[in-house]
């Protein structure tokens, strides 16, 4: 994969609470194998293991994970139901944990791993159990001594850890929202905000930005005005400028999108067979909230998340909430096919879009991929131009916020 910056890649077997992670620096050459491994008495698993031949990178430190895992399952730390039912798998999250430290010295002290990787994961290990042990104290509504963590608060060199920032985060729910469910971003943006609390400057800075990401994915149409709410609070010119770079772009962006020549491309659908541009369907459906679908018949992601959009669907009022789909299939007789076995085609919102790739539509919302998904407002402006998948909550909390 050509790059000019790292990569990150993640991915995992949750019947098998399998979870690995890699990054990949530019110019790096990836072979991937794998190894069996028994989880329990009767069943075997299948992990990844990797080799990076033109890495200065230990092969422990490339595969930590795996080597975690094996000493996880040998140690009942992690113990797979045998039943293959995912509910019935257990972690032992303070085993793991011992588990990861003991492994890192024993790594360490025959000089498997570098002195930078045993004290950067030794940290995100120490950071990550104390997340876990928040996220608990705080579901289950329970006192917990916060020194017990033994994490330094308010630590200026893990600012820029993700794992740090996490952990900031967790504490504030758990110090003053214990004991609601669910609390917005932009709530949360406000508090830290407005009120004194344990963060120095500098922690809350780091983590307001880190709260106005959160924005822009589940709160989007509030997103300008809390980017502008940052820049003026923030003196941390790097983080000043990596947002005022991202609203430059995210305005240009904006306007391109609600441009007026974005209709051109005719939509068919096999309700009424009325030919209509797109502008002409957003505008009927003006005063609810539209989610587009970019679809196709041979598009196998696509057709697995139809029966999720359905259900969404369901989830909202008629009046609150249109769904429209877009096929952008080539041939008419595949898409018919599709749409019947979808249950498409008696739905008057359903369209096969002619001269796809040559569209404005096509181009304006830069449409290299499905499935793909638009949100846009009451208004009939775009609120999110590359929403989340009918399979992610996040879309449902979209929507929820934009209604």
């Amino acid at each position: 994969m050509p790059t000019e910056n790292s990569i990150g890649i993640k991915g995992g077997d949750l019947k098998n609470m399998i979870f690995y992670s890699l990054k990949l620096e530019k110019g790096d050459s990836l072979l991937i194998n794998t190894r069996n491994l028994s989880v329990n008495k009767s069943k075997k698993a299948k992990y990844p293991i990797f080799n990076i031949p033109n890495s200065t990178r230990t092969w422990s430190e490339i595969n930590w994970d795996y080597i975690l895992y094996k000493k996880n399952i040998r140690t009942a730390a992690i113990v797979i139901d045998e039943s293959d039912y995912i509910r019935g798998s257990t972690l032992d999250w303070e085993k793991i944990y011992f588990n990861s430290i003991t492994l890192l010295d024993s790594l360490k002290a025959v000089n498997s791993i570098s002195n930078e990787f045993y004290h950067t994961k030794k940290i995100n290990q120490k950071l990550g159990f104390a997340n876990y042990t928040l996220r608990v104290a705080k579901n289950q509504n329970t006192e917990l001594d916060i020194d017990s963590l033994d994490i330094t608060i308010n630590d200026e060199e893990l600012l820029r850890n993700e794992t740090y920032i996490l952990f900031l985060k967790n504490l504030v729910r758990y110090k003053y929202f214990r004991k609601n469910k669910r609390v917005k971003p932009s709530i949360k943006f406000d508090f830290i905000n407005e009120e004194e609390t344990f963060l120095s400057d500098a922690s809350k800075q780091f983590l307001l930005n880190a709260y106005l990401r959160e924005i822009y994915t589940k709160e989007k149409f509030k997103f300008e005005k809390y980017a502008i709410k940052f820049n003026d609070i923030t003196n941390n010119d790097s983080l000043r400028n990596k947002w005022s770079l991202f609203i430059a772009e995210y305005k240009v962006n904006r306007e391109k999108l609600n441009a007026s020549n974005r209709t051109i491309g005719i939509l068919t659908n096999l309700v009424n067979d009325n030919q209509l541009k797109f502008e002409d369907v957003l505008s009927k459906n003006k005063g609810k909230i539209v989610l587009v679908d970019f679809w196709a018949s041979w598009c196998l992601p696509c057709r697995q998340e139809l029966p999720l959009l359905k259900n969404l669907k369901s989830k909202f009022s008629e009046k609150d909430l249109q769904v429209i789909e877009i096929s952008i299939d080539k041939e008419y007789a595949s898409w018919v096919s599709a749409s019947k076995l979808e249950n498409l085609s008696n739905e008057e919102d359903s369209y096969i879009i002619t001269n796809w790739e040559k569209s404005s539509l096509y181009k304006n919302y830069n449409i290299k991929t499905i499935p793909r998904y638009l949100l846009f407002g009451r208004d009939g402006k775009i609120i999110d131009a590359n929403a989340p998948r009918p399979s992610q909550i996040e879309l449902t909390e979209l929507i929820k916020g934009s209604i």
